[in-house]
């Protein structure tokens, strides 16, 4: 982006504004429900062209306007869909859409007269529209509210994902709904805040997955521990759990821990590990042979507060390298786990651990509460889902939507369909759901004693 050299005031800066604000209000508005219209977008990362109409992703593109001053007021504008993004995860049209409106109205309200010959009458303008808005804000929410109904049963929510995904993905839609319905509530069937992440699949088709405990970015140390080669996959059951930060590249430091954890009573141990040596893995090798089973897991994506996270939910004590050394090593550093699943193929690698000592303890309640707070103070979109991921990971329910297609632009429409119909499933079990189609903001327009917001209500409808 080149900076901007020349300053504008008045009436010309007024006009750059409506500019910016209108180019991204006119693409993004377009694609407003389910029979919005699409937009065709430049290929990324050599995927090819995308079609989609999510309005996050049009927004994204839109805002990219050549004039540096119309480009700095569609930021502007944008940010309130980002935020309505981050908050809720869909809804970024309809947010556009009464932005804009209200925008288009309200700027021919506020006196065009240059500061300083019109200064105090102007501000006590802008200020008093301001206010006016905010209190008018603080109605409708409490009018929304009021209106909701809650989603009782698994065909309520089925409705929201049709609704979000579209009536020509049924069977998808189904899909997604019955996963939210099954990771997104506790045992009570309250809303629970977990994780469903919407990844690229590897067949011409939709798949979903539920597990029941911890699924983090791992491979095997060696394929020679697969277990389950119709599924190339090692699995093992009723294991300890031994986690570190340390390279594990030394056959002598490694013996003694295998040596102390036999002793204790433990036959199976799953290894987490950043690097194993070629002779460490020749070691494990013969040392299962003998009688105690090793499952060596690379874990080099995991940084030292993950293998917190993993230590938590299975009880055990991270060997750290910053504060002990391997021969420090004790037995009660191991957790445990009922089973533990590690699939390394060339197009998915991660590890799962199910039933792991520590789940539901105190010690994953604080962990978790620690982590909530450092969403509110993330300062990146790519760090405070991170964190999200590890809150869902501790709470032991991870869901997964596996997205297929013939091809990438059918994928990429696909996938951000799916993912905003998981938004809008999880949205609508926290707080219930209201009439579609902008009906519900138009109910309240019309009952609105405040009209700043009457007609950028009903611009959805």
């Amino acid at each position: 982006m080149s900076d901007v050299t020349i300053t504008l005031t008045g009436s010309q800066a007024r006009k750059k504004v409506r500019g910016g604000v209108k180019k991204v209000y006119d693409a993004v508005r377009r694609t407003l429900g389910p029979e919005g219209r699409n937009a065709l977008l430049p290929r990324t990362f050599n995927r090819g062209p995308r079609i989609t109409n999510d309005g996050i992703t049009v927004i994204e593109l839109a805002r990219q306007l050549k004039d540096d001053h119309e480009r700095l007021a569609a930021e502007a504008f944008a940010e309130g869909s980002k935020r309505t993004n981050e908050l809720a995860g869909d809804g970024t049209t309809a947010t556009s859409v009464i932005a804009g409106s209200l925008y288009m109205e309200l700027v021919d309200q506020i006196p065009s007269e240059e500061i300083p010959a019109a200064g105090i009458s102007t501000h006590r303008g802008v200020r008093a529209l301001r206010k006016e808005m905010k209190d008018a804000k603080d109605v409708v929410i409490k009018l929304i509210k009021e209106m909701a109904t809650p989603i009782e049963t698994l065909e309520d929510l089925k409705k929201i994902a049709v609704v979000s995904i579209g009536k020509e993905d049924n069977a998808v839609s189904d899909k997604v709904a019955e996963l939210v319905w099954s990771v997104g509530r506790d045992a009570n069937g309250d809303f629970v805040d977990n994780h469903v992440d919407v990844v690229e699949g590897y067949k011409g088709e939709v798949e979903i997955e539920r597990t029941e405990g911890m699924r983090f970015p791992s491979k095997l140390a060696s394929k020679a521990f697969i277990n389950r080669p119709d599924r190339f996959e090692m699995i093992g059951e009723d294991v300890a759990v031994f986690v570190t930060n340390y390279n594990l590249d030394n056959p002598h430091d490694l013996v003694p821990i295998l040596e102390k954890a036999l002793k204790a009573g433990n036959t199976k141990i799953a290894l987490f590990a950043p690097q194993y040596s070629a002779i460490v893995i020749k070691s494990l090798i013969a040392t299962t042979q003998n009688g105690l089973f090793c499952y060596p897991v690379l874990s080099p994506a995991l940084r030292t507060e993950q293998l917190e996270d993993l230590a938590a939910y299975t009880d055990a004590k991270v060997v750290d390298k910053d504060k002990m050394k391997l021969s420090q090593f004790d037995p009660t550093y191991l957790g445990k786990a009922d089973k533990i699943v590690v699939k390394d193929t060339e197009i998915r690698e991660d590890a799962v651990l199910l039933g792991g000592r520590g789940a539901g303890s105190e010690r994953i309640a604080e962990r978790i509460k620690t982590l909530k707070g450092q969403v509110v103070e993330a300062k990146t979109d790519l760090s405070r889902i991170s964190l999200e991921k590890r809150i869902a990971n501790l709470a032991a329910a991870v869901g997964v939507v596996r997205v297929g297609a013939s091809t990438n632009a059918e994928l990429l429409y696909l996938k951000l369909k799916i993912e905003d119909g998981v938004n809008a499933c999880k949205a609508a079990l926290q707080e219930g759901y209201v009439l579609g189609g902008g009906l519900c903001l138009k109910v309240i327009a019309d009952q609105m004693e405040l009209k700043v917001l009457s007609n950028a209500l009903r611009a959805p409808y």
